[in-house]
């Protein structure tokens, strides 16, 4: 049980990992792109980057989703 443990733990981080990446990417893309440095304009883009995965994750319809 323990093992299962972890490796949901470890599967959570990379997961983690991998939305942070591309919600910074997009941040960074929108500063860029831009030159609004606000914490709204850079939290929004970081939003949009997230939120296509996250619906999936939610959609229980989806092989990757909660279904």
């Amino acid at each position: 049980m323990k093992a299962k443990q972890n490796k949901q733990v470890k599967t959570a981080l990379e997961v983690s990992a991998s939305w942070g990446r591309a919600a910074l990417s997009a941040a960074l893309a929108y500063y860029l792109a831009t030159g609004d440095m606000t914490v709204k304009g850079l939290t929004s883009a970081a939003a949009a980057a997230i939120l296509p995965p996250l619906m999936r994750v939610l959609n229980p319809k989806d092989p990757l989703g909660r279904g």
